[in-house]
């Protein structure tokens, strides 16, 4: 059992993990992240195969539940009209996801003001901006400035080739009236930072053997190891453990040989995806939170919302 103490422990290496990993790694502060999953090959992407369709439905398909590797855990989707579409990897769902990469709009942060619903951010949209500038440069960023709906914006790259499908689209879309815009994509257009452009190898959810999709295992996660976070793959988080004052102390987990462990730390992030997070905070039960971490209204793991990437 494990009496190492980290400053800072982070559950998941997704987007979320990997960005709040790379934030904090200036910090000197010790920092660890514990990822379910493992390191993806390049190699291994099913564009590297001529059975590429069909991995694309087995080993590599964006549904856990028909991908069933034993990095996955069954997912329980029998009263949801969508399919969870997540990955257990360094990188996340972002190995698996179509890069469409549009920001939050600024009308996102009033929806109680502007459409009488729910509750409006207690932060706005110029208090993000700058931080969408970081992660569209971090990650690379293909798309076109001057979209109207949006204030003014530069993409790091020029974006994309819309394709006959696109121009097609286009020509619908000018003939009804409507307006659009090419998307910011997480593809890069031109080399960038080291990685080669895209070349249109295959579909984008299958993975990326180019490296021309910029998933957060060779974005973020290259920035965040070399400046010295500890990053522990294959580690299933069972449970997080609090202390008599009810906060957050550390975490049990399963390591890769499967025997327990136990990680302290000061600080606790969690960055599991809308699945995972909520399974943790439901399994952390104590005499502080009988129903399970942070679920006092009762509404961990209820009311999740898919929204397309």
């Amino acid at each position: 059992m494990s009496e190492d103490v980290a400053d800072v422990l982070i559950i998941g290496a997704g987007a979320s993990g990997a960005a709040a990993a790379w934030s904090l790694s200036d910090t000197g502060m010790r920092i660890v992240c514990l990822e379910q999953g493992g390191w993806v090959d390049p190699t291994d992407y099913p564009t590297n195969a001529a059975n590429w369709e069909s991995q694309s439905f087995g080993p590599y398909a964006i549904d856990p539940n028909v991908r069933g590797l034993e990095t996955d855990y069954p997912i329980n989707n029998d009263d949801s009209e969508c399919v969870v579409v997540n990955f257990n990897g360094v990188g996340g769902s972002t190995i698996l996801y179509g890069a469409h990469f549009p920001r939050l709009h600024p009308s996102d942060f009033k929806v109680k003001t502007l459409d009488g619903v729910a509750d409006d951010w207690p932060i706005d949209y110029a208090t993000l901006e700058p931080y969408f500038v970081e992660n569209d440069r971090i990650m690379g960023v293909s798309g076109l400035a001057g979209d109207p709906m949006y204030p003014p914006k530069q993409p790091p790259l020029p974006p994309l080739a819309m394709g006959l499908v696109g121009e097609t689209v286009a020509r619908g879309y000018n003939k009804l009236g409507w307006h659009w815009w090419p998307s910011d994509s997480a593809i890069i257009s031109e080399p960038y930072d080291g990685r080669d452009r895209c070349l249109n190898l295959g579909p984008c959810m299958s993975g990326c053997s180019q490296g021309g999709k910029s998933s957060t295992d060779i974005t973020y996660w290259p920035r965040a190891v070399q400046r010295g976070v500890e990053l522990r793959t294959r580690c299933r988080v069972r449970e997080i453990a609090v202390d008599d004052e009810g906060m957050a102390k550390g975490v049990h987990y399963y390591d890769e040989n499967g025997d327990e462990q136990f990680q302290r730390a000061e600080i606790v992030i969690m960055a599991c995806n809308g699945i995972g997070t909520p399974r943790i905070l439901l399994n952390s039960k104590s005499s502080h939170f009988p129903d399970g971490l942070a679920n006092r209204s009762g509404l961990v793991g209820k009311n999740l919302m898919f929204a397309a990437s």
